[in-house]
């Protein structure tokens, strides 16, 4: 497990990735609440910038309807689970710290899948390797660094939840007397 992520303690580094996150994924929503809105204007200049007598505005419009949907489906659910990230470092309280592990941990799988994909695309077209490199060794470092930052945020999952057992056990211990009165009860 690690102790320090970007030159920080772990406590500080949730702190600062979950209002990272929270503030981009409101401004995103914001963004894409506002794309929704002029959705017609967008599939507009998506046809006439593409030339294919095919594309129809109503169906950029069906699609460019489901994808901002979707997208700001997600970026409401990640603008919740980076503030919960942060509570959850705060008042230290590992489960609060599960949705932003799951989310993300699904973000990040359907990353590798999206690198993986880009790879193939990259030896199927026969491209020349050395000018494949530098997307590649991106694509890669993109993805060192998504795990990185994500085994951060499980470490500081594994820490406090380590403490939290230390301090609060879930089975307590057997007391000496059973099904006994305080001592307080009779006079």
């Amino acid at each position: 497990m690690l102790s320090r992520v970007c030159c920080m303690r772990l406590n500080t580094y949730g702190v600062v990735v979950g209002w990272l996150g929270a503030i981009l994924s409101f401004l995103a929503t914001i963004l894409l609440a506002v794309g929704l809105g002029f959705v017609d204007e967008i599939a507009q200049q998506i046809v006439d910038a593409d030339k294919n007598p095919d594309v129809t505005v109503s169906q950029v419009r069906s699609v460019l309807i489901i994808l901002f949907s979707v997208y700001l489906a997600l970026k409401v659910i990640n603008c919740l689970a980076s503030a919960m990230l942060v509570v959850g470092t705060v008042k230290e309280r590992h489960l609060l710290l599960l949705p932003w592990l799951i989310n993300n941990g699904v973000l990040l799988v359907t990353g590798i899948i999206g690198h993986i994909t880009l790879w193939a695309e990259l030896i199927e077209s026969s491209t020349p390797f050395m000018s494949a490199l530098p997307v590649v060794l991106l694509s890669v470092s993109m993805l060192v660094l998504a795990w990185y930052l994500y085994y951060g945020i499980y470490s500081l999952f594994k820490q406090i939840q380590a403490s939290s057992e230390i301090q609060r056990p879930l089975i307590p211990p057997p007391t000496q007397q059973a099904n006994s009165y305080p001592s307080y009860t009779k006079i």
